[in-house]
């Protein structure tokens, strides 16, 4: 608790910045440009802007866990902190995914019911639907963001500075690699098979390339998450060593 207290007495500017901008760009950008690009709009939502800031501003967040690493003194004085490693990880690990959900979520709940308000005001002939955090849409998202978030606490703890963009270029490198070993992995497979797989939907169920997939599907919901708070942890490890 006190290294949580101590993050977020250290970070308030950060923080604050943070929402203030992201609340910011989706009034302006969102609530008040959108109906002017979009004549024919006739019923505004919030989910779209509540996903997309969730996903940005979380990932920017998560990036800048153990920031101190980018400084060789303020690193060294922070590895020196009288907490364990896995108290370390733990806070952090806290305050970006079950604090900033839980605290994103709040606060733009209660700036849709301003947002609306304010657009009901303005632009008369649209509807503002309620933004319901429990919405199927809404949650999709926070999972989407809980299974995802790891990867750039990997890059916090194994990057020295702009992790946030390293990490972009890191997962492109890797999606790129990726791309082309799988391209000379199916490139053995006979055209007839591919093509049958990929147009009936039917054949595609039973298919290996299908089994495959639904593999790759349940990795990315149930695996990628624990291994990247995993090698997360183990970074910061070697880092105090």
């Amino acid at each position: 608790m006190l290294l949580i207290k101590m993050e977020l007495y250290r970070s308030r500017k950060g923080i604050t910045m943070t929402l203030v901008i992201s609340f910011g760009i989706t009034f302006f950008m969102g609530l008040i440009m959108t109906p002017v690009f979009e004549p024919t709009m006739l019923v505004f939502q919030h989910f779209e802007g509540f996903a997309f800031q969730l996903l940005i501003c979380g990932f920017i967040l998560s990036s800048l866990t153990f920031y101190d690493f980018g400084n060789t003194l303020k690193r060294y004085q922070y590895l020196m902190l009288p907490a364990s490693s896995f108290e370390k990880f733990l806070s952090m690990w806290l305050l970006t995914t079950v604090g900033w959900v839980a605290v994103y979520t709040m606060l733009y709940t209660i700036y849709t019911v301003f947002a609306n308000f304010v657009g009901e005001l303005i632009y008369n002939y649209l509807t503002f639907t309620p933004f319901d955090p429990f919405n199927g849409f809404s949650l999709i998202t926070i999972r989407y963001y809980l299974a995802t978030q790891g990867v750039f606490m990997v890059g916090a703890t194994h990057f020295k500075g702009y992790v946030f963009p390293k990490t972009i270029v890191s997962l492109i490198v890797l999606g790129m690699a990726l791309g082309f070993i799988g391209y000379f992995i199916l490139y053995g497979l006979p055209n007839a098979e591919m093509e049958q797989c990929v147009s009936e939907f039917e054949m595609q169920e039973g298919s290996s390339l299908h089994s495959l997939w639904g593999i790759l599907v349940w990795m990315f919901w149930w695996i990628l998450a624990p291994l990247c708070w995993v090698i997360s942890y183990f970074g910061l490890k070697e880092k105090e060593v």
